[in-house]
């Protein structure tokens, strides 16, 4: 299978990711009105619609990059990200060489 044959099966992959997490936020927000909970359960609502909105604008970008024939490039070398790492996750930006490193949580 070719490059772009693997790309656009992660189209689809991507593409059905958006709508999980569309319908995720339709479902929290109507949660939300129909019943609102006690604040443990508001504020995992909330962080879940934040992670939510957080993965829509990723994926959307992911699909901005494929329609200009940009996706599955690293944004800082510009080399290919290699298909198994797209395959984990596909609206990945940079390739593992370049990922910047999460920082260590603070300690108190």
């Amino acid at each position: 299978m070719s490059r772009q044959d693997e790309l656009g099966v992660l189209r689809i992959v991507l593409e059905e990711q958006y709508e999980r997490h569309s319908t995720q936020l339709a479902l929290l927000a109507r949660q939300a009105r129909q019943a609102p909970g006690d604040e443990g359960d508001l504020a995992a609502a909330s962080a879940l619609a934040a992670a939510s909105r957080r993965a829509l604008g990723d994926i959307a970008r992911a699909l901005h990059y494929l329609e200009q024939g940009r996706y599955g490039t690293c944004e800082r070398c510009h080399s290919d990200i290699p298909i198994e790492q797209l395959a984990i996750r596909p609206a990945a930006q940079f390739c593992t060489t370049c990922q910047p490193k999460a920082p260590h949580p603070r300690r108190p």
